[in-house]
């Protein structure tokens, strides 16, 4: 028979309580502590649990059932044991299960009832939060308040009452009880910490155990998809269906926006928007509602999302993902989440704690105190998968049934709407994020670590040409163009599911596009000529090489052709393309002549901007230089890094890039290509050696520079003997840039707005810029996501990691390049030329249809608006600020403008534009994206 249940701890008081085990420890320990507020135990003895130091075990051991965690085993006294058994006392030692230990302890009480069995995990937790909340008060700084006599009496009499079967009184004194645990943590902190539950949910996870949390009497937040939420509408209907009951009754939360968790901050603009107006449509078609409360349980913060969020309608957002990569971290549990254009949103900006880990509940009251203590609005967050959690955090659940002396559980729609709005400001630095994407490819043996982006990119590219080519077409002709069917989604292509290869789909649909806009291009009345239009869909004049093969004649050298020649083989000329226009390449009977030197001499590219030297020992660029200033501005070569050798003990260790081992290209052949006023051309081959002169590769490269270009062109082929090592960002085959000044900055887009980065690793899907004292370099990465500077002057492109199949690559170094943006996106994709039969346009050979006067604001959009008779009455578009500075200025039109409004992401209107006849005025902060719509007058 029980006549006393304690435990023995290695500690004098609650000052000194052992909370700083983790696993099997903490896990002995709390199973331990909770189990001997059994109900029978309790009844037993009389007296609530005691606890004994394990150096000075109790002297009187008759009828004491003592309880010996696994931390005390090394601390009990030689013979105690031996002692204990001989003086009838019952030991339990070492176990680290709660239920086992009961099992053990009940033999030695009286017949327990279902009431007392059915009860017992509200006893259980009564202990859990009697030792969290004499932890909770110390830890504040406090001294306990208790009164010890009514809280034993109270639990006592409740544990009497469920060992005679009234669980109504049971239920009335351990009410008591909780709230005299609540009185005494209100002593000290009177408001209530904001519990939230993340329930994250996987195609594995859709079954009982999500249907049981979600029917759960705790309200709980499940961490969702949009392609998961249709797959529970389409497969699990019961399911479905408890979700929209929860969410009316607002005791359930929904967390997310996207369709797909793909690769977030390497994708542009629209196709980030995209993805979250396709997961909304998927949350709505399932639930009903779409989440206000964004989300992602793989990694996806960039700096630009706060203003798409709020474009959205969002309450706040999770600055926390349950993956691998790297987040800035705050202070402060709710904080305000800054974007690059100012924008804010209130973020939950800490990482939610492993609800199954037994060390989080057994520092649980650290946690709590820190979040009281030091945040505007104390909050403690806990994520788990479906039905698995730690024995501790459902006690935690069941004492937030009885009140919330530890915190209450909160949605995340009530924590943002009901809680304090954030005061405080995250420092959340666009260079703070990195992301696993790379490392994971590799880990996953995906397909196309690299080059899976640079398909993605390239796909999209030219999805937005295509669309802005239809659309003018249409507003141009002033008809919906109805004979024509464009399927404009965009690839978000999740690393995990590359999908299809749509690149012959692509291109048919630019051709199509091409096609409509020829055809609607008002004429001349002068007789058909064989000609080419070049169109730019982009909003700034773009300097551009093309190939004119069905030309008899060459274009004479007056705008837009800047000059015209031809080699052996081909005719070519350089162009210039106005902003959201074409131009017109008509042959010409005194086409060709120029006086103007060709671009290639010996191992020499030159034009009017630069002077680029090939190595003939190399092949690689020996030097760039300008005309301006003195000395190298940047040089190339191709090489295979490869881990360096481990320190010996004592030694020290210099760091990944001073003991990286690089190899060295070796020439074998250079070939002056093409040799003409209009572009020049020259090519290299050669191996790849290593430290031992043993061949790590072979090499092809072609150097292309045009004239009155700021664009060196490089194609690479690289074709490895040797495979690099799977850790993607220490080893891998690269084109390796270098410059002098180990001093410069370094940027890089992000969403396509220029953003300062100074860490090592540096992800850019369009460009990364070296800002020197003399000048900036642009290295145009033409989608090749990954990038990596060390020794301060130095930048990989990773072309070939472990598992890459690609060969090619395509890249492009820019001098001093007023606007990166524009070039780097003329370089990822811009249409081919249209042969055609026809008279001039009747605008000219060149002319725009949109202009505008700010060359730091994109158009990432345009669609037209119609009527229902299908008449052209208008367009929307989108404009960003790329460079991160204010922009002001006027968009001009083809026609004149009734009125301009700019608008959230939803498409409704927020704020008039000033319009004078053909022009839209408009005023936008650095990094800034906003969609317009326009109607004509």
């Amino acid at each position: 028979m029980i006549q006393e249940i304690a435990i023995l701890l290695p500690c004098h008081s609650f000052e000194d309580f052992p909370t700083y085990h983790t696993g099997d420890e903490a896990q002995s320990l709390l199973a331990n502590w909770t189990a001997m507020w059994h109900p029978a135990f309790l009844a037993a003895a009389g007296k609530k649990p005691q606890w004994h130091r394990v150096d000075t075990p109790p002297e009187n051991l008759e009828g004491l059932a003592l309880l010996i965690p696994s931390i005390c085993k090394s601390d009990l006294p030689a013979g105690f044991t031996q002692r204990a058994k001989e003086s009838g006392a019952t030991l339990v030692k070492n176990q680290t299960d709660r239920l086992e230990i009961v099992a053990k302890l009940l033999a030695a009480v009286p017949e327990v009832n279902s009431v007392a069995v059915e009860m017992a995990p509200d006893f259980y937790a009564l202990g859990y939060c009697y030792l969290q909340v004499e932890l909770l008060t110390r830890q504040m700084r406090y001294s306990s308040s208790l009164d010890e006599i009514y809280f034993e009496n109270k639990t006592i009499e409740a544990a009497q009452a469920a060992m005679a079967g009234n669980q109504a009184e049971a239920k009335a004194a351990l009410q008591a009880c909780f709230d005299v645990l609540m009185e005494e943590r209100n002593q000290y902190y009177s408001v209530d910490a904001s519990l939230l539950d993340f329930t994250l949910v996987a195609e594995t996870t859709l079954g009982d155990s999500l249907l049981a949390e979600v029917q759960g009497a705790i309200p709980t937040n499940l961490w969702i998809s949009g392609n998961l939420a249709t797959k529970i509408a389409s497969e699990h209907p019961t399911l479905a269906q408890a979700i929209v009951e929860k969410r009316e009754a607002k005791t359930l939360g929904l967390v997310g926006g996207e369709f797909t968790e793909g690769p977030l901050n390497l994708l542009d603009p629209e196709a980030l928007l995209q993805n979250f107006q396709q997961g909304h449509a998927a949350y709505e078609a399932a639930f009903g509602i779409a989440p206000r409360v964004f989300g992602r349980r793989r990694f996806g913060m960039t700096a630009f999302l706060p203003q798409v969020l709020r474009g959205l309608g969002y309450l706040g957002a999770i600055h926390a993902t349950l993956d691998e990569g790297r987040l800035p971290v705050s202070n402060q549990g709710k904080a305000r989440w800054e974007g690059v254009d100012g924008s804010t949103i209130d973020a939950l900006a800490k990482f939610p704690l492993d609800a199954t880990k037994p060390e989080t509940f057994l520092s649980l009251f650290s946690k709590l105190g820190e979040a009281m203590d030091g945040e505007h609005v104390a909050t403690l967050a806990f994520a788990h998968w479906p039905q698995m959690t730690s024995p501790w955090y459902e006690d935690l659940k069941t004492i937030a049934r009885y009140g919330s002396c530890l915190g209450e559980f909160v949605t995340v729609e009530h924590y943002f709407e009901e809680t304090d709005t954030a005061t405080y400001h995250g420092n959340f630095k666009p260079e703070d994020y990195r992301t696993p994407w790379l490392k994971q490819s590799i880990v996953r043996r995906q397909e196309g670590p690299v080059s899976q982006h640079v398909a993605r990119e390239r796909h999209n590219a030219q999805l937005e040409v295509a669309s802005k080519l239809h659309s003018l077409g249409e507003l141009i002709s002033g008809q919906a163009n109805t004979t024509s069917h464009f399927d404009l989604t965009r690839s978000i292509q999740d690393p995990a599911n590359p999908g299809e290869d749509q690149a012959a789909a692509t291109d048919q649909l630019v051709e199509a596009a091409q096609h409509e806009l020829v055809k609607a291009l008002p004429r001349s009345e002068g007789s058909p000529q064989r000609a080419y239009l070049n169109f730019n869909t982009l909003n700034t004049v773009r300097n551009r090489g093309i190939f004119l093969p069905e030309l008899k004649d060459l274009p004479a050298s007056d705008k837009p052709v800047i000059v015209a020649a031809h080699d052996s083989t081909r005719k070519l000329a350089a162009i210039e393309v106005p902003g959201t226009g074409y131009a017109w390449i008509a042959g010409s009977p005194q086409g060709g002549v120029t006086k103007q030197k060709t671009l290639l001499e010996g191992h020499v590219l030159r034009n009017e901007f630069m002077e680029v030297h090939i190595h003939p020992e190399t092949g690689g660029i020996k030097s760039i230089y300008d005309y301006k200033t003195r000395g190298n501005r940047l040089s190339q070569q191709l090489s295979l890094r490869m881990p360096g050798k481990k320190p010996a003990a004592g030694e020290h260790h210099l760091g990944p890039d001073a003991s990286a081992i690089y190899s060295k290209m070796e020439v074998t052949q250079i070939d002056p290509n093409t040799s003409t006023a209009a572009m020049g051309e020259i090519r290299t081959a050669g191996n790849i050696v290593g430290e031992e002169n043993e061949i790590m590769a072979t090499f092809k490269q072609t150097y292309r520079l045009w004239r009155d270009s700021r664009v060196l062109e490089i194609d690479i082929e690289i074709q490895p003997k040797v495979d690099p090592k799977s850790l993607p960002w220490d080893s891998h085959y690269c084109c390796r840039l270098a410059w002098g000044d180990e001093a410069a900055f370094t940027y890089h887009d992000v969403q396509w707005v220029r953003t300062r980065c100074s860490g090592r690793r540096i992800e850019a899907s369009n460009y990364v810029e070296i800002e020197a004292s003399h000048g900036k370099a642009t290295l145009l990465t033409g989608g090749i996501p990954f990038h990596l500077r060390n020794h301060g002057h130095m930048l990989d492109s990773i072309l070939i990691p472990h598992g890459e199949s690609q060969r090619k690559f395509r890249l492009g170094i820019g001098l001093d390049l007023p606007y990166s943006l524009p070039a780097a996106r003329d370089f990822l994709y811009q249409p081919q030329p249209t042969f055609e039969m026809a008279p001039m346009p009747a605008a000219g050979n060149s002319s725009w249809m949109f202009h505008i006067d700010a060359k730091n604001v994109m158009l990432t959009s345009l669609a037209s608006r119609t009527n229902e008779t299908g008449e052209v009455i208008g367009f929307t578009t989108k404009m960003l600020e790329t460079e991160g500075r204010p922009a002001k200025g006027s968009i001009r039109c083809l026609r004149h403008v009734k009125e301009a409004y700019l608008c959230d992401f939803h498409g409704k209107r927020i704020t008039k534009c000033e319009v004078d006849k053909d022009r839209i005025h408009f005023q936008l902060a650095p990094g800034q994206w906003y969609p317009l719509e326009v109607e004509w007058a």
